[in-house]
């Protein structure tokens, strides 16, 4: 009967309250170069094969239990918690990082888990039964694993493979992982995703290149992934000197992101968010996109692509910019960009104002980047404003539009952030403005 008794106590006894998911940092680490020998040192056809450079080629290789220790003690001084290794099919690269944890952790030295990158489960699952699992990183008690994009994509290949051996897989919706993922931070910037790819910038030597702009495209990609609050924050990367991703020291960039990788790791894992970046529109009272200046963007840019072509014409002297036929689409778009330091990843309501042509029937309407969608609506990259109605005038209109929980993160097509659509045969516009209300 006490024992009964106490029975109901206990069911009102209060719990803990559940602890939130922990917070992670890793960075895509390779490892494919050997100086001695000249492997990876060269493009194919000549030429450095190198984008950024070691501080130092002594013991370059991949094979050195000193080249892996290096960089992963210094991975622990920038705060990162996995090395997600991109090497996992190159044995000797293995065999290099399996020697140096076992020496990291004969000498007591501090270094981050290890995690694999795989094409294919079957390699990933090689990876994990070659490293010691005290050395893997793990999420809810099961071994990290990254899944990139690849087209041989196959959900219930990895369904299967997990019966034998459970995994925590991040990466490509295509794998329907347990975090989805999406490569190209380092060039596109932050996806809005679980976990989320970043980088200081990107150039390898081709067609595509996003500067570092000093330190600022890296400075703005951490702000907004902790506007996003993923749980894995993936920085692309440490060390592919090949596309001048580097975050790791190097001859042309010092060692000056190891502390501000530090420091903004702690404040992700602290769920604390940092203040917009500065630039040359922060303290601004708008932007603006006017062809009767040459230049004529001031913080506002078209944003030319095969689905929102424009042009510029000149018509009796005067400059303006027309959207162009796609075909086997319906009206005309335009888009633009707005400086990232005037507005971006935030949640505030703002006004376009523009000048159009006046011709024709129908209607105007804004598709921008919000920070919700529209009640009854599910994307929030195209929310829609109230319309404005053409009066066929024949001439010039200002037109207004109110776009509220605008957030503008780069969500639309290249990099876009707003897009002024109508079904109508023709848009052309003189001058476009944004202001935060």
């Amino acid at each position: 009967m006490r024992i009964l008794f106490l029975l109901p106590f206990l069911a009102i006894v209060p719990q803990d309250p559940p602890k939130p998911p922990e917070k992670l940092v890793a960075a895509f680490y390779a490892a494919k170069w050997d100086a001695e020998k000249g492997e990876g040192m060269s493009r194919e056809g000549g030429g450095d094969g190198l984008q950024d450079h070691p501080e130092s080629f002594k013991e370059f290789s991949y094979r050195e239990i000193s080249y892996h220790l290096k960089h992963l003690e210094a991975m622990v001084d920038a705060g990162i918690d996995i090395a997600l290794c991109e090497f996992i099919s190159h044995p000797a690269a293995v065999d290099g990082l399996v020697l140096a944890l076992q020496s990291a952790a004969k000498n007591k030295k501090r270094i981050p888990k290890v995690a694999p990158v795989a094409d294919d489960v079957s390699t990933a699952l090689a990876f994990i039964g070659r490293v010691p699992s005290a050395f893997q990183a793990s999420v809810n008690n099961r071994p990290l694993v990254w899944l990139p994009y690849a087209r041989g994509a196959a959900p219930e290949t990895l369904q299967s493979m997990r019966m034998i051996a459970p995994m925590f897989v991040v990466g490509d919706p295509a794998w329907k992982p347990d975090l989805a993922a999406v490569a190209g931070g380092a060039l596109d910037g932050p996806r809005d995703y679980p976990a989320v790819t970043i980088g200081p910038g990107f150039k390898d030597g081709g067609s595509r290149v996003r500067s570092r702009d000093g330190q600022a495209w890296y400075e703005r990609s951490w702000y907004a992934a902790m506007r996003i609050k993923p749980r894995i924050i993936a920085i692309e990367s440490w060390n592919r000197y090949d596309e001048g991703s580097t975050i790791c020291p190097t001859r042309e960039h010092g060692r000056s992101l190891i502390s501000k990788t530090k420091r903004y790791a702690e404040q992700f894992k602290k769920g604390e968010e940092i203040a917009r970046p500065k630039g040359k529109y922060s303290d601004g009272i708008g932007v603006s996109y006017h062809l009767k200046f040459d230049p004529p963007n001031e913080g506002l840019r078209p944003v030319d692509t095969a689905v929102t072509p424009c042009e510029v014409v000149t018509v009796a002297g005067q400059k303006l910019l027309m959207a162009k036929e796609v075909t086997g689409k319906e009206g005309r778009v335009l888009a633009f960009s707005i400086d990232d330091s005037y507005a971006y990843y935030e949640r505030r309501e703002y006004e376009i104002q523009m000048q159009v042509m006046d011709r024709g029937k129908g209607e105007i309407v804004i598709e921008y980047d919000a920070a919700a969608p529209a009640k009854g609506e599910t994307d929030r990259t195209r929310r829609l404003s109230e319309p404005w109605h053409y009066a066929d005038t024949g001439d010039w209109a200002a037109a207004t539009f109110k776009l509220p929980e605008a957030s503008f993160c780069n969500r639309q097509e290249g990099g876009s952030d707003f897009r002024i659509v109508t079904k109508n045969a023709g848009l052309t516009v003189r001058w476009v403005q944004v202001r935060a209300k």
